[in-house]
């Protein structure tokens, strides 16, 4: 009878162990495969969620949440997307435990990864940094995987703590670009503290329960659809219904613990005062120093792509960064803000979300900021270190974007730049002969973010490689081309806006010869923006991210026996999305065209799509119209 008693005692005390966790439920392997939904049920997916499960526990000494992904893969692209797990952590503050990992094969077998499957690596960006060796990936390495199989794995990460002491804070996805059979978030808490919390793009509310000293908040949500990607649509959480918490009340909270951290790191030594020296010895205003010692900061500091809780939040001292000769964002953004103070320009650091879309405010929490970047209050002026090739004062997706200024304690918004700020332009001047040949002054240049796209993309080549890729891209427009006297300049000199000339450019066949006539297209190169506006509709924003003006100005010297026989007519169009101006003249021997397009938004609703789309394909057609000559 004591015996029985005993067993009896064990098992419950191991049952309450077991649900005061939160385990989640495990399934026979066949029951799994013989109920799981088909790849004819979803034809769009890789895959489908059988389960989703997320379990915060916040009452412990250390916070433990645990994961538990049930996934049946459908074609390749699902083997491929979810054949490795992959689990970003700061080994200094975190630690992965992996509780199952296995493929269930079609057949029913189970295959369960080897040992040397399961690794600990470093982010290849941090590889050559041993500051960041804390920034760590547990990777999971799935064996067997294939379509119709099931992939399972589970895992616990362990927080020994939070950055600010005694609060806590999370956010989880309700909804992924696969579809999700049952999705589940709890959340356990110590009974006497309160958390804040919200449902971000959704309104399904929280079960909460109480148990003994916890309270426990649980979300759940089955047949949840999956997102379906569109181009140029903002990050998922900005779409998809996701859970904020956090304990923390007011944003002054974050300020000052976030003041705590980088009080000390401003400070300069002796050598980094020899280099600002340097800098700015030939300097006549203080704008000019501001702006040298921004170049040096955004073009000769190696950025290292770490997004913060990787690295931890406090930044390393501008000193080290500048000894070091790399650093993250929060890195960069210090020592500019060091360098700049030591000039006398006030300048203060910006917790900033990078990526499409904005995010609302509404819950208290640092896990909504993932960059750091730079205000200069005098100025009014945002800069962002980060990136080589950012021009001084251009803020290449980070427009409009909601922001914290932990030192002044205030939530600002980023301005966004008018679409004349970011321009290509692109001018022509055509000397066309009578064969049909012609020989073009070609010059194109770039302002704004446009200027930064491309002179990131040429410092990617040898100056040999810049000039065949221009050449590539001068064939879209023209073909059997030879092309001399090409000049690329601003792609290493941030006081010099990114420009292409080409002097000579010879093109055979520009103009179709029709025994007494000549037909040509003035405006060859397509206009690349058409292809936002392919669908037929979305369902989601058109994210541009900053309001844009292309312009084109082309001038054609007629042979001297020749008239105009045809002129498309002009175009002045305007709509919600922007305008489209097109005019075509001829004076004397001279036919001139001006186009120009502007688009107004950095983000477009879904209701105002079929406006883009009507701008778009109108600027489209223009390269398609005519001019004949008799």
């Amino acid at each position: 009878m004591k015996n029985k008693i005993a067993v009896i005692s064990v098992l419950i005390l191991v049952f309450t162990l077991i649900f005061s966790v939160g385990v989640m439920a495990k399934v026979n392997p066949n029951e799994l495969l013989e109920n799981a939904p088909t790849k004819d049920n979803y034809p769009e997916a890789g895959g489908i969620y059988l389960k989703n499960e997320t379990i915060a526990d916040f009452t412990g000494e250390k916070t433990k949440i645990r994961s538990r992904k049930v996934i049946k893969i459908f074609n390749s692209r699902g083997a491929k997307d979810y054949g490795e797990f992959k689990i970003r952590f700061n080994q200094s503050k975190e630690n992965i435990k992996i509780l199952e990992a296995k493929t269930i094969k079609p057949d029913g077998s189970i295959i369960r990864p080897k040992e040397d499957a399961i690794n600990e690596i470093t982010p290849p960006e941090a590889a050559d940094a041993s500051i960041y060796s804390d920034a760590r990936i547990k990777v999971v390495s799935m064996s067997g995987v294939e379509p119709g199989s099931i992939v399972i794995c589970e895992y616990i990460k362990t927080k020994n703590k939070y950055a600010i002491s005694g609060e806590f804070w999370e956010y989880e996805l309700l909804q992924l670009t696969d579809p999700i059979e049952e999705k589940k978030l709890v959340v356990k808490t110590p009974k006497e503290k309160k958390i804040n919390y919200k449902v971000k793009n959704g309104d399904l509310a929280p079960e909460i329960t109480e148990k003994k000293n916890a309270k426990v908040y649980t979300w759940a949500k089955k047949d949840v659809p999956a997102i379906i990607k569109e181009n140029n649509m903002p990050s998922l959480i900005n779409i998809a219904p996701f859970v904020q918490i956090s304990t923390l009340n007011s944003w002054s909270e974050i300020s000052t613990w976030y003041q705590s951290l980088i009080d000390d790191q401003y400070q300069v030594n002796n050598e980094l005062k020899d280099k600002i020296k340097e800098l700015t010895k030939d300097t006549k205003t203080k704008e000019d120093k501001m702006r040298a010692v921004y170049n040096y900061v955004t073009s000769e500091i190696r950025y290292i792509g770490l997004q913060f809780g990787e690295s931890g939040y406090k930044p390393y001292s501008a000193s080290e960064t500048f000894k070091n000769r790399y650093g993250v964002c929060k890195e960069k953004a210090t020592l500019l803000i060091a360098m700049l103070r030591e000039i006398g320009v006030e300048a203060e650091p910006v917790l900033i979300r990078r990526g499409s879309g904005t995010i609302d405010l509404d819950v208290v929490s640092p896990a909504l900021f993932n960059h750091l970047i730079v205000y200069l209050p005098k100025q009014d002026k945002y800069l962002d270190p980060t990136n080589s090739g950012t021009v001084y004062g251009v803020l290449p997706g980070d427009q409009g974007k909601n922001v914290l200024l932990p030192e002044s304690n205030k939530l600002n918004k980023t301005p966004v730049s008018s679409a004349e700020n970011n321009q290509v332009f692109i001018k022509q001047k055509v000397n066309l002969k009578k064969s049909g040949d012609a020989k073009i002054a070609y010059v194109e240049e770039h302002s704004g973010i446009y200027d930064y796209f491309y002179r990131r993309a040429y410092q990617k080549y040898t100056p040999q490689q810049r000039k065949k890729v221009m050449k590539q891209g001068i064939s879209k427009g023209f073909a059997n081309t030879e092309a001399s006297g090409i000049q690329i300049m601003g792609i290493e000199d941030l006081n010099q806006s990114f420009k292409v000339s080409i002097s000579n450019l010879q093109v055979g066949g520009y103009a179709k010869k029709m025994a007494n006539l000549l037909s040509f297209r003035p405006l060859r190169y397509p206009i690349s923006l058409k292809r936002l506006v392919a669908a037929k509709k979305r369902n989601y924003p058109l994210y541009l991210g900053f309001k844009r003006q292309i312009k084109r100005k082309i001038e054609i010297d007629l042979p001297a026996d020749m008239q105009v026989n045809y002129l498309p007519d002009d175009i002045n169009f305007k709509n919600k999305a922007g305008q489209l101006v097109v005019d075509y003249s001829h004076q004397g021997n001279k036919v001139l065209l001006d186009f120009k397009l502007i688009l107004e938004q950095y983000q477009l609703a879904v209701s105002e799509y079929q406006d883009a789309k009507e701008l778009l394909n109108k600027a489209g057609g223009v390269i398609q119209n005519q001019i004949l000559l008799q």
